[in-house]
């Protein structure tokens, strides 16, 4: 049986890890190949949120993907119907 003491070492393990992990993290921007400009493409560098890669197709893909989980979900449901 799960005891409550094993899920709390369990919760202060997890969270001892994720602090030491926060902790490690360095605040300032990256630094970019121009020493006197602004990395665009980092978020840190305070210009608002950029987009980075390509929204459309990430988007598409979702949808596609969604698509055909409930395609086979379909299928599935078709198959193994009780008679």
């Amino acid at each position: 049986m799960f005891s409550f003491r094993l899920a709390l070492a369990l919760a202060v393990l997890i969270l001892a890890l994720s602090a030491t992990c926060v902790l490690a993290v360095d605040p300032t921007p990256a630094a970019s190949g121009v020493p006197s400009l602004i990395d665009p493409l980092d978020p840190r560098a305070g210009a608002g949120a950029n987009r980075v890669g390509a929204p459309l197709l990430a988007l598409i893909a979702v949808i596609v993907i969604g698509a055909a989980t409930a395609a086979l979900t379909g299928l599935y449901v078709r198959l193994t119907r009780a008679p």
